[in-house]
């Protein structure tokens, strides 16, 4: 593969240019990477791997290896995929599935590999590995949840490390220039009438996440007090829409049967207490983190019912919002 250097100013994009090919397979790793990216240890592992990586730099000075597509993208994160995919929107063709995972996230090419092959079998649109036990994160759906499952469907995929398919991407990608940081995460998965087993935690890939979550909140454009929530409040009022937890409703288990019991997906959460001595976050955090999973998972909605964005990057004007009522089958 070969490199090329972008640096969009603040408010133009570059005149798009074709891509520069690839090697010739269908899924694309992106990296929005700094200096301190730990993308050069994906290489690590026994399999030769089956993606091209892509690394957008936020950063002058990072490194990448001979092989991968190099991009310099100055600035947040969000805005920098939006910039990358308005230059080139070739990569949609080019590419099945996208995978758009954050700098700080410690994996390898086999489970990179493994995450591309299970998300090709099971059909998914929007997917994600698990975290380890030693993990940061935000929701406690988001870890690993033992031997049980090869995969959750969830109503939500977050932004950490999610996997699109190319068809999913092109219907959220309005999303990523409307100047938000945060929250678009929790809309991207509500943009079809057929949600259903589409999205899902994948539990037979497990990535470590290594730094605290807001660590890099102030390169992307918030202020020092500023919290996430006042962005993802804002995001959720512009498009009349609620969020009302994090949920897998459905999974998929090691014999390869559909479990549509969410009482004992449930139940399977509470090996999560087992984490607490391994977690780098202040046990009562995560105590409150891990049985407000397990309690949405027993009683709050999925709460996919469709957004409406069209029209979204045009200012003034009303968004209309489809209030289906959608049950799974």
């Amino acid at each position: 593969m070969n490199r090329r250097s972008l640096a969009p100013g603040a408010s133009t994009f570059p005149i798009p240019r074709q891509f520069l090919k690839g090697s010739g397979v269908r899924n694309l790793v992106i990296v929005r990477a700094g200096r301190r990216s730990l993308h050069p240890g994906w290489a690590k592992g026994s399999g030769k791997a089956g993606f091209d990586l892509l690394v957008a730099a936020y950063e002058a000075g990072v490194s990448h290896a001979p092989t991968d597509l190099s991009v310099f993208i100055p600035g947040r994160k969000i805005a920098g995929y939006h910039a990358l995919f308005q230059c080139y929107p070739e990569i949609l063709e080019n590419y099945d599935l996208i995978a758009l995972i954050d700098d700080d996230i410690d994996t390898t090419t086999d489970d990179i590999n493994r995450l591309f092959e299970i998300g090709k079998k099971y059909k998914l649109d929007l997917f994600q590995p698990a975290l380890s036990s030693d993990s940061y994160f935000s929701y406690a759906s988001t870890l690993a949840s033992g031997k049980r499952y090869v995969l959750r469907y969830t109503n939500t995929v977050e932004m950490m490390c999610p996997v699109f398919s190319a068809r999913c991407l092109r219907s959220a990608l309005g999303l990523f220039g409307l100047g938000y940081e945060t929250g678009i995460d929790l809309l991207w998965s509500r943009l079809t009438d057929t949600p259903w087993l589409r999205y899902a935690i994948v539990d037979d890939v497990v990535v470590r996440h290594t730094r605290p979550v807001g660590t890099t909140k102030t390169l992307q454009g918030f202020g020092v007090n500023e919290r996430y929530d006042v962005q993802v409040d804002a995001v959720l009022k512009r498009f009349g829409a609620e969020f009302r937890g994090f949920v897998t409703y459905a999974a998929v288990n090691r014999r390869g049967q559909l479990v549509r019991s969410r009482f004992l997906i449930g139940l399977n959460s509470l090996r999560l207490l087992r984490s607490l001595f391994k977690t780098p976050l202040k046990w009562s955090q995560f105590l409150r983190l891990a049985t407000d999973y397990t309690r949405h998972c027993w009683s709050r909605p999925i709460n996919l019912q469709r957004i409406d964005i069209a029209g979204i990057e045009k200012p003034g004007v009303q968004r209309e919002r489809a209030a289906r009522s959608i049950m799974p089958r």
